[in-house]
């Protein structure tokens, strides 16, 4: 049963787009497809290692910023978790030498890891001529997700991108929400935020009063428990055109 929309088009003046499961799929294949190249790049240092305790790790790393009561939101540092992530499977960190191989191979695996298909970039270059476009998007390495832009060609769409590694908490915290307001100049209530993580996006940009507008197109990764007081998205696409239909 579908949810009536509750979208005023007529006072959004901005579109704010969260990225992996918005914009790009980042789901389960990717990550794994990321995992097995970061995996690689390990063994290549240090020889066979435990498969098995490196995905338990990974997973761990991904949900440590929402862990505690209340979560402190913080995001990780990639370097740290980095050489964490060594010393558990090898026993002793890298060399300051290795952490750096091992680093940029995580950037590039990210960036080999993204995609994005024809009818996504069509429908931004058409909202982008019509509206000024943000993007809102938790990864621990900023400099990743630029080079992911542009490698799709999708940089010069967006007035603002701004990144949880570059501010080090991830949202709902207020702060990536208020850091895009900013540069957008625009108050919460005449921007929409376009994501697809009922936590991260849906409840972080309605807390902070924009309208939302639930992407439903692919199953995030990340599974977060709802309540009958969450705040509730104003409509819900399963694609880009469907957002286009809303305007």
């Amino acid at each position: 049963m579908s949810t009536p929309s509750t979208l005023d088009p007529a006072t959004v003046q901005a579109i704010i787009f969260d990225y992996g499961n918005t914009i790009i799929p980042y789901g389960r294949d990717e990550l794994t497809h990321y995992g097995n190249q970061v995996f690689a790049a390990l063994e290549s240092h240090y020889g066979p290692l435990d498969r098995k305790r490196f995905d338990e790790i990974r997973q761990a790393s991904r949900m440590y910023p929402y862990a505690g009561d209340p979560p402190t939101y913080r995001e990780n540092d990639m370097a740290v978790i980095t050489a964490e992530l060594v010393r558990a499977l090898h026993g002793a960190p890298p060399t300051p030498e290795v952490l750096a191989a091992l680093l940029q191979a995580r950037h590039e695996a990210f960036v080999n890891a993204v995609s994005v298909d024809t009818e996504t970039v069509e429908a931004l270059h058409i909202l982008s001529e019509r509206f000024p476009l943000g993007l809102l998007s938790n990864y621990p390495d900023g400099a990743a997700i630029r080079a992911s832009l542009d490698k799709l060609g999708l940089t010069g769409l967006f007035k603002s991108i701004v990144v949880s590694g570059e501010l080090g908490v991830v949202k709902p915290h207020p702060i990536m929400f208020a850091t895009s307001l900013e540069e957008l100049r625009l108050p919460a209530p005449a921007c929409l935020f376009v994501g697809d993580n009922w936590l991260a996006d849906v409840q972080g940009a309605k807390a902070v009063g924009m309208q939302v507008a639930h992407m439903q197109r692919w199953n995030p990764p990340e599974e977060f428990e709802r309540s009958g007081e969450d705040h509730q998205p104003d409509v819900c696409i399963r694609n880009m055109g469907e957002l286009l239909g809303v305007f």
